[in-house]
């Protein structure tokens, strides 16, 4: 998974938009989320046939970064 590489060099607090078009992305994503310590903001979002997940870095404020 690519985006745990982003996340890992993300700061406190940043969010990362995950795009997949992978229909087991639905439940792969938040279970990877939840193991390597991230927080899902919300529920996914579909958006044709791409799910959009909102990831944020733990720590931090926030919005800011």
């Amino acid at each position: 998974m690519h985006a745990l590489d982003a996340l890992n060099q993300m700061k406190p607090g940043e969010v990362l938009l995950v795009i997949a078009d992978c229909p087991q992305s639905f439940r792969s994503v938040p279970e990877e989320v939840v193991k390597h310590g991230y927080e899902l903001l919300g529920e996914p979002e579909q958006q044709g046939q791409d799910l959009h997940f909102y990831i944020r870095v733990p720590g931090g404020q926030p919005g800011s970064g």
